[in-house]
């Protein structure tokens, strides 16, 4: 048993040490003091000592995450592994995190439904990526999981899908067509686009190259193939240069027919 002699305010706002029979023995927080009503003259036994620094522990952890939350909302992985990089023990971060819960400021449900309504709007990013970055956030329930993909409405979907095709399909300049629909198909799907996503508005992309656009882009790549593969006069490098430009997805007949036309100019 100890009895408390003496309750001095730390520099820090809002703790205090506390004095047991004249002796430093713990410190506690502004909260901590007003809950157990400590003052001068209250006796405490081991029981009552260990159950004042459990509850500033929860307190300073409290705090700890509460400012973690101010920045955005957390889940509970981010949130466990916040207060385990922070020191906080596993019984602690547990039971500020059921208090957080409790109260309404962390529910993993809600976290997926506002980043999926967020990064919908914000990114080109299809229902697959964004499902997947949410499990790596610690969104593991598929019934949480599935619920916050029905925020990402057929239209936005369909927005979105078309956006992105549209900027790939520009950016492909050097390549035939086939290659760069083929280019396009491929992003659509690394970006989280399923098959069934893609047949809502697949169809209705202008994807097409009219025969002079063929035709640029075929010299575009040739000129730049070339220039990697001089000589050409060479039949090793030669044979590389059609590879390189039917990797771009151009037929054997249209690089015979633009050597044909070209070669000459290449020497």
């Amino acid at each position: 048993m100890a009895t408390i002699t003496k309750i001095s305010a730390q520099k820090r706002p809002g703790r205090y040490n506390i004095f047991l029979d004249e002796q430093y023995a713990f410190p506690v927080s502004e909260e901590v003091l007003i809950n157990y009503g400590l003052r001068k003259g209250i006796v405490l036994d081991e029981a009552a000592q260990d159950e004042l620094k459990k509850a500033d522990a929860d307190t300073q952890a409290y705090q700890l995450a509460l400012n973690y939350l101010s920045y955005q909302l957390r889940t509970v992985k981010e949130m466990t592994d916040y207060l385990r990089d922070h020191e906080v023990s596993v019984d602690t971060a547990a039971d500020v995190i059921l208090r957080l819960q409790k109260q309404g400021y962390m529910d993993d449900g809600e976290y997926a439904r506002a980043y999926i309504r967020t990064n919908m709007r914000l990114s080109l990013k299809g229902p697959g990526v964004l499902a997947q970055e949410l499990k790596r956030r610690g969104i593991r329930d598929q019934n949480q999981l599935e619920d916050a993909l029905l925020q990402y409405d057929e239209h936005t979907l369909i927005e979105n899908g078309t956006k992105l095709a549209q900027q790939v399909w520009q950016r492909q300049h050097n390549l035939s067509q086939h290659a760069r629909q083929q280019k396009v198909r491929q992003t659509l799907q690394t970006k989280g686009y399923r098959s069934d996503d893609l047949q809502l508005f697949w169809a209705d992309l202008d994807l097409e190259l009219d025969p002079e656009d063929e035709a640029d882009a075929l010299t575009l790549a040739a000129q730049k193939a070339a220039r990697h593969y001089r000589p050409l006069t060479e039949r090793k490098q030669l044979q590389k240069f059609k590879q390189a430009l039917m990797r771009k997805g151009f037929s054997f007949d249209q690089i015979n027919g633009w050597l044909a036309d070209h070669l000459d100019d290449l020497d």
